[in-house]
């Protein structure tokens, strides 16, 4: 789960990006880049991290995440995954265009998006018909206006939830999360077997009590808070998606998955 900077180019003759996925896997790597980016599911679900919080998603989710903030998708076992994302620079419309009166909602979405935001089912169902006429309209004006159209009406949702904790701060540079990463991709490659904290911390070049504070410092959790949160995602798959005994799936991914998810009353 190795984090990335993305380089997003627009469309030679658009200031934004409209990009549409679809394919029989989606396995969209853990990055992040200047651009806001606002993402439709049109098929697929899975798991999505952004920035410190674990969440799910399914068709019909549309998400949006601001400047610099990392997210990676990776579905669960489906036969195709369609998306549809949008990617723009607010400044690439004028330096002063958001600071419009008629646009003091969009300005607050564009902040509020920072965290990462998703939209209340009302909210998306009307969202998802904007935006299939977005990128059914030709490059130009016209479809200009209809990501004006999208904003409005999402930048109007008193219900929105933001996604990421509120003490979370992007990084500006890949390589100020270079160890953080390392991290990361370490338990993901090994997240199955007995991780110690001291096992992780020499991965880490770190002390156990440095890496523990370090774990607090970025994702507002301890290693094995997101650690057993990781599991019980990965759990959760196993159940939803195959016929294996509870007992069988208890004994791969830990008692502490066993236990919170008796715990919720799903057994």
């Amino acid at each position: 789960m190795k984090l990335t900077f993305e380089k997003v180019s627009p469309d030679t003759q658009a200031s934004f990006r409209c990009l549409e996925w679809d394919e029989p896997a989606f396995d969209c790597p853990h990055h992040f880049h200047p651009e806001i980016e606002i993402s439709e599911i049109l098929a697929s679900s899975g798991e999505r991290l952004v920035g410190d919080r674990f969440d799910t998603y399914e068709p019909g989710d549309i998400a949006m995440f601001g400047p610099n903030l990392p997210h990676r998708y990776k579905n669960w076992k489906s036969e195709r995954s369609h998306s549809r994302v949008i990617q723009f620079l607010p400044e690439a419309f004028g330096a002063h265009f958001f600071d419009l009166p008629e646009l003091r909602f969009v300005r607050q979405l564009f902040k509020d998006s920072g965290r990462g935001l998703r939209f209340q089912e009302r909210v998306r169902d009307q969202a998802s018909e904007a935006n299939t006429r977005l990128f059914e309209a030709p490059a130009g004006p016209q479809r200009l206006s209809r990501l004006l159209d999208l904003l409005d009406l999402v930048s109007h949702d008193a219900g929105r939830e933001t996604m990421t904790s509120l003490d979370f701060v992007a990084p500006e540079k890949a390589e100020q999360n270079e160890r953080l990463q390392r991290i990361l991709n370490y338990i993901e490659d090994h997240w199955q077997e007995k991780l110690a904290l001291n096992e992780v911390a020499k991965v880490a070049c770190l002390h156990p009590q440095s890496l523990s504070r370090y774990f607090r410092q970025h994702l507002r959790k301890t290693f094995q808070e997101y650690l057993l949160e990781l599991r019980l995602s990965r759990a959760a798959r196993e159940l939803f998606e195959t016929s294996r005994a509870f007992r069988n799936i208890a004994s791969d991914f830990g008692n502490c998955v066993r236990l919170r998810i008796q715990q919720s009353g799903a057994f």
